[in-house]
């Protein structure tokens, strides 16, 4: 999903209407907007792709410092819980709630 989203393959196949506001598509930008992601994901709103900014910067390798850890360990759930709402919404289907969002790379940290 977050290849899909950060290549704009997503919410670019077709035109799908917003399952929550129906005279809507579900663009990327709708989504930024209608999910909160600045303000979900702590980054300025003047951030055009919050989502994006953060995928390009996940770890390739096991970070040392505690700043790093301690930013992904909050960040990444959000991220996951995003992906997951966008995945449900694109496919027109009311989102159940994540079991652990993002645990193994939290593990991994």
């Amino acid at each position: 999903k977050s290849i899909r989203w950060r290549l704009g393959w997503l919410l670019s196949y077709n035109a799908t209407r917003c399952l929550r506001h129906t005279s809507q598509l579900l663009t990327k930008q709708h989504a930024i907007y209608y999910l909160n992601m600045h303000h979900c994901l702590q980054l300025p709103k003047s951030i055009t792709d919050p989502l994006s900014l953060l995928l390009n910067k996940l770890p390739t390798r096991k970070p040392c410092p505690f700043q790093t850890r301690s930013f992904w360990t909050i960040r990444w759930p959000v991220i996951c819980a995003i992906l997951h709402e966008l995945d449900h919404l694109y496919h027109e289907k009311e989102p159940p709630s994540p079991s652990d969002p993002g645990q193994k790379l939290i593990k991994w940290l």
